[in-house]
């Protein structure tokens, strides 16, 4: 399964122009402000389950802004038990050693609060449709000149007409 997810993203062809998306999906998909944020005012039960944190040497990993190790994680967004969102953030070690050291230790906390507290600018926002039918998404934010990337996978159980 997360194999599958991974996959989406590194064969993804990437897209920024919203004519093909439907209202409800544009809503998600190119939402401007913290998805995290949007998440919780319309789940239940909102909670993060982490599938994996870990260094990864640049060279496995297409980062488009980023030429150095990077710091992974890979969670599952979920309201209750059932999975909306898997979610991937690959932070470069300078940005990890100049401002976000918390990244590294935060558990089941959503890295959306942490993130949209730096107030960060948004570099890129593109989606994707995956061959599997399943849409996402990749942003690129940039806080004090250090960059991360977050990719979301929104997954079949996702409800677009919520919120």
């Amino acid at each position: 399964m997360f194999t599958e997810y991974r996959r989406n993203f590194l064969e993804a062809e990437w897209h920024s122009d919203s004519t093909p998306l439907s209202l409800a999906q544009q809503d998600w998909l190119l939402h401007d402000g913290s998805l995290t944020q949007k998440l919780l005012d319309v789940a239940t039960h909102f909670n993060v389950e982490v599938v994996q944190e870990k260094w990864i040497a640049k060279s496995r990993e297409k980062m488009t802004t980023c030429n150095e190790d990077v710091w992974l994680r890979e969670v599952l967004l979920k309201d209750g038990e059932t999975n909306w969102i898997f979610a991937q953030t690959l932070v470069p070690k300078s940005t990890i050693e100049n401002i976000a050291r918390n990244v590294l230790v935060l558990g089941d906390e959503p890295i959306g609060l942490w993130l949209f507290s730096q107030n960060p600018t948004r570099t890129k926002l593109e989606w994707t449709k995956t061959e599997n039918g399943l849409f996402a998404r990749c942003g690129v934010y940039e806080i004090k000149g250090y960059s991360l990337e977050i990719r979301e996978l929104f997954l079949a159980d996702f409800p677009y007409l919520v919120g």
